[in-house]
């Protein structure tokens, strides 16, 4: 029984691998949006304040692509073995992981914010919508702050605990 449940953490191959999918088919997708975007601007479609939206958009769409690849990285390496990636690419637990990810999410919601402005709809619309935004970004900077302290506070109480890896086992 020990074996069958040390060799489940095999099964994170799914998920890294949907991922990692999932970040191929962003980064795609983002690549499509900007060559549309570019050649949009170039024959005059869009007015500025639209273009620079745009491109904003396909800017989210690099930087979702990005996350996905990192977070796939991530999980490879927290539970299967180890990667020769960059530091910055890895994580060390879940909690670290998530909080990459909503990193990425905030300057989604403002791309979205902005566009919103722009359309130029109904002013209490978009006030309740930039309200939406802003607690949902303070509690992504509360959630990350609160993570960030655990940690800290853990490793003043454990300094000399050592984290287990993929690699390790």
């Amino acid at each position: 029984m020990k074996w069958l449940i040390e060799k489940s953490r095999y099964i994170s191959y799914i998920g890294v691998l949907v991922l990692f999918a999932c970040s191929l088919t962003a980064y795609f997708l983002g690549v499509y949006k900007t060559v549309k975007t570019i050649a949009a601007i170039a024959v005059g479609e869009f007015k500025d304040d639209w273009a620079l939206v745009a491109l904003f958009d396909c800017l989210d769409m690099v930087l979702v692509a990005t996350a996905l690849l990192v977070i796939s990285v991530s999980l490879y390496e927290l539970f299967i073995g180890e990667l020769k990636v960059p530091d910055w690419m890895l994580v060390r637990n879940l909690d670290e992981l998530k909080s990459k990810f909503t990193f990425v999410i905030v300057p989604v919601i403002a791309v979205k914010f902005l566009q919103k402005i722009l359309r130029g709809e109904d002013g209490l619309e978009t006030l309740y919508f930039g309200g939406g935004i802003a607690l949902v970004i303070a509690a992504l900077a509360a959630f990350n702050y609160v993570s960030e302290k655990e940690r800290m506070d853990d490793l003043e109480v454990h300094p000399e605990a050592e984290e287990t890896r993929a690699q390790d086992l």
